[in-house]
């Protein structure tokens, strides 16, 4: 076990962290509550760093700086110290050197000797470790190799949308002549724009759709008969990632990171600014007597703004940055949806919660595959289509998000986490109070936009209803403006 340096006094007043761990499985009513946990996590981390900590720390520990009602164990608010790792007490992943070793091991035992020599050679040994091997480096995101993967991954989404997304806007414009005359498209660009990017979605979630159910439709997690959710749980942390998990993580992280990048590069421009021009204002105000310089500073940004555009977020001497035209209706819910669903992708794979991440991934790609169709009907006005999608959007939207995802995925995290990570596994109590709360916080927060989105799901609805007009207000959040065609 760690041993923590600076961060802990005297056995007298907090015992070893292992003692404290058992203390605290025997009683878990003497755990103080998540933030007293994470602060006293980050001092004696922060404290433990080499050549940093002992320069900023005292001698006997940041404790010794406190009231003795604060730090002495059990019922000390800021007493209780644990490691943040569990990988002490997991198996460790298999890196490319162990793979060959035991590949020359193997090939020794069975009297034959292992050609690790060439490039055919090489390449058929990164592809059985990539591919045919389970709980490698590439399960667990942070790991350098995976990171570097991820990366390629990123580099090979973006240059196929940027081979193909011109190529779906195109089939979108000339699906909206045939529709509507060759008027349409003079006045409809921005929706053959969004047009090509969800065609482009609607690929990804229909692909990645087939291969979860293909690949999960046997998994025991899935299967009530089979233990159902209890196995998200049972023998963490050294379930076997297989190679399909692996690579499942791997794209559904790289797609949600491009996501984040397009979302931004949808909804914002970055424009050039004149320098000169800045340094003349500032010149003239000062002829015009305004003295003081952070007041004509001021000023000047009050009338550059003005000048350019009053959808401007951001302005500075050298450049600015606005609304783009194609910023989404939704925008501060896309960009929270998205930095979550990131925070929960990494977060999952460091704590080895693959299982219960793949989850909450298929529940959302099968209800994405209605919401692409039904924004590729609406945008080229296809009404009838667009209603088709819309109810079997609603419908899946209901079963997936509303049901599934709060009732069963969540409530296995809120009922049966403690129980098999905790009292059958090797969690310390700590460790799950306190990091939990941040699993707990990101997964309430996809509920609430999930009931955001359905709100808005309903809005739509209502409007078809009440006038006959399809509005999609995650576009726009005004409705959209009817176009003759």
């Amino acid at each position: 076990p760690r041993t923590l340096c600076f961060a802990t006094m005297s056995a007298s007043i907090s015992p070893p962290v292992e003692e404290q761990r058992r203390l605290r499985l025997k009683d878990r009513t003497i755990t103080p509550s998540a933030p007293y946990l994470l602060l006293s996590n980050l001092l004696d981390v922060g404290c433990d760093i080499p050549y940093i900590g002992p320069t900023i720390c005292p001698q006997n520990g940041w404790r010794s700086l406190l009231s003795k009602e604060w730090v002495e164990f059990p019922h000390g608010k800021l007493s209780h110290s644990f490691d943040s790792s569990f990988h002490r007490y997991a198996d460790r992943d298999v890196s490319y050197t162990d793979y060959i070793r035991w590949e020359k091991v193997n090939a020794r035992n069975s009297g034959t000797i292992h050609d690790g020599e060439g490039l055919s050679a090489t390449l058929h040994d990164y592809y059985n470790y990539a591919f045919n091997t389970n709980s490698t480096e590439l399960g667990m995101l942070t790991n350098p190799m995976a990171l570097c993967v991820l990366t390629a991954l990123v580099l090979i989404i973006r240059l196929l949308k940027k081979v193909f997304l011109p190529k779906f806007s195109a089939l979108g414009r000339r699906l909206g002549r045939s529709t509507h005359g060759p008027n349409w498209e003079d006045e409809n660009e921005e929706r053959i724009v969004k047009f090509g990017e969800y065609v482009y979605r609607l690929c990804y979630h229909s692909a990645v759709s087939i291969y979860g159910l293909k690949y999960f439709h046997d998994k025991s997690w899935w299967n009530k008969s089979q233990g159902g959710t209890r196995n998200l749980w049972d023998m963490h942390p050294n379930h076997p990632v297989e190679p399909g998990m692996a690579w499942y993580y791997l794209v559904q992280s790289s797609y949600n990171v491009d996501a984040l990048i397009s979302l931004m590069e949808l909804s914002f421009k970055v424009e050039l600014v004149n320098p000169l021009a800045y340094s003349s204002a500032l010149n003239f105000l000062e002829k015009e007597h305004v003295v003081d310089e952070s007041q004509r500073k001021q000023e000047v940004l009050k009338m550059m703004v003005k000048g350019g555009c009053d959808q401007t977020l951001l302005w500075t001497p050298l450049f600015q940055i606005k609304w783009s035209p194609t910023v989404r209706g939704d925008f501060r819910e896309m960009m929270a949806h998205h930095i979550v669903t990131n925070c929960l992708i990494f977060l999952s794979s460091y704590y080895r919660f693959t299982r219960i991440g793949s989850m909450i991934f298929m529940v959302h790609d099968l209800s994405d595959v209605p919401i692409d169709m039904s924004k590729l009907a609406n945008f080229v006005k296809w009404k009838t289509t667009t209603i088709v999608c819309f109810v079997t959007m609603v419908l899946m939207w209901i079963v997936t998000r509303l049901v599934i995802f709060p009732f069963v995925i969540c409530g296995s995290v809120l009922t049966e986490s403690y129980q098999f990570l905790v009292e059958k596994g090797k969690m310390d109590p700590a460790l799950h109070e306190a990091y939990f709360a941040f699993f707990y916080f990101l997964l309430g927060s996809l509920v609430l936009l999930h009931i955001t989105w359905f709100i808005i799901l309903l809005r739509i609805g209502w409007t078809l209803v009440s006038k006959g007009e399809t509005h999609d207000y995650s576009e726009h959040k005004n409705g959209e403006k009817q176009k003759s065609s």
